[in-house]
């Protein structure tokens, strides 16, 4: 998913990736995340300063085949005042998700589920919960609080088992994978960078 092109690279942004409004309400102040090399890494940086950005690569994948996702991020700070589970009030540090609709056509009527994971700020690693404001959409909290902040974390979940727990069903195609960093809710300050987004086989 983080494969890079030199173009890219000498651009300074992803080709192809869709900046998105907002997964249930609109972002205030969006901010486009930039392609850098830091650290003998290419990586999606993101400075969120009361903004924030959702950012997703469109991609055609079966779940069944491709069910492991795996990614690093590290971010510079939680964002204490953030109140994950109230309309309205959820600012995420770092969040990788996955949107699956039968086709991009069914996304255009809202048949469609979205499985987020989720560094938080105020809830507690391991819990899973329906979004706030967006029915269609479960978070997984893998990571939370301060305690990591300023490392580089590196994650491998199974989405597919977890979309089968989390909705009761076998899901359809993967259309899109995406990343989401805001504080614009609770007027904070957040750096995040992701890098070695992947699908797998195993």
């Amino acid at each position: 998913i983080t494969a890079f092109s030199k173009k890219e690279l000498t651009k300074g942004e992803p080709i192809g990736w869709k900046t998105y409004k907002g997964i249930c309400r609109e972002i205030r102040n969006k901010t486009t995340p930039r392609l850098i090399q830091s650290e003998g890494n290419n990586m999606l940086y993101i400075n969120a300063n009361d903004s924030g950005s959702i950012t997703f690569k469109p991609v055609h994948l079966s779940p069944k085949e491709y069910p492991s996702l795996s990614w690093k991020w590290k971010v510079s700070n939680i964002i204490p005042d953030s109140r994950e589970k109230e309309v309205g009030g959820d600012d995420y540090p770092a969040a990788v998700c996955i949107v699956y609709s039968k086709s991009f056509f069914s996304l255009l009527f809202g048949r469609y589920k979205i499985l987020i994971y989720a560094f938080g700020n105020n809830v507690q690693v391991g819990e899973r919960y329906k979004s706030p404001c967006e029915a269609r959409a479960k978070f997984i909290i893998v990571e939370s609080g301060d305690k990591d902040t300023g490392k580089w974390l590196n994650y491998k979940v199974n989405h597919y088992k977890d979309y089968v727990r989390e909705f009761g069903e076998e899901p359809p195609e993967i259309t899109y994978v995406g990343l989401q960093t805001n504080a614009d809710r609770s007027h904070g300050k957040v750096e995040a960078w992701y890098t070695d987004i992947a699908l797998n086989r195993y």
